[in-house]
């Protein structure tokens, strides 16, 4: 099953976090990638408790967001390093479940290549179940998933 939370909203990753630690606590295998780096080191540690693997980008999207241009292909390229080292280690390893917070986000900023995430999410087994964050999601990807939830900030 693929889910995708969305929107300008609060709760996107506490909405992932909370369907992993409920996977978690059912035994399941977890893998968690964090492409937005969280300050809240408790999500995480709370994670890391219940055995779910946590794969953190090293380094802050919002802070790299405006980075000059000729830092954007390194910087990409550890994203895409993350990317496709979840992928591998949830299809090889025999994962769950898998979390990709923010690569909407890491996709709308050009370090993920958008082909690949497709072609990942169009071919992810049946058996594994992906969760997916971001602020703004490419319309093309919008079929891809069976749950999609929306979050707004209704005080704008």
């Amino acid at each position: 099953m693929l889910s995708l939370f969305y929107g300008n909203g609060k709760g996107k990753t506490s909405s992932a976090i909370g369907i992993a630690t409920r996977a978690a606590s059912k035994d399941k295998k977890v893998l968690f990638g964090e492409f937005i780096r969280q300050d809240e080191y408790s999500d995480r540690k709370a994670l890391e408790s219940l055995y779910v693997t946590v794969s953190s980008a090293p380094v802050d999207l919002e802070l790299i967001s405006d980075a000059a241009q000729d830092n954007k292909a390194q910087v990409a390229k550890v994203f895409r390093e993350l990317f496709d080292s979840a992928v591998v280690t949830v299809l090889t390893r025999k994962f769950d479940m898998l979390v990709l917070d923010g690569v909407f986000d890491a996709l709308e900023k050009g370090f993920l290549i958008e082909t690949e995430v497709y072609d990942f999410l169009s071919n992810a087994p049946n058996n594994l179940d992906v969760i997916c964050t971001g602020i703004n999601v490419n319309e093309k990807f919008m079929p891809l998933f069976s749950s999609i939830t929306k979050l707004t900030d209704m005080t704008k």
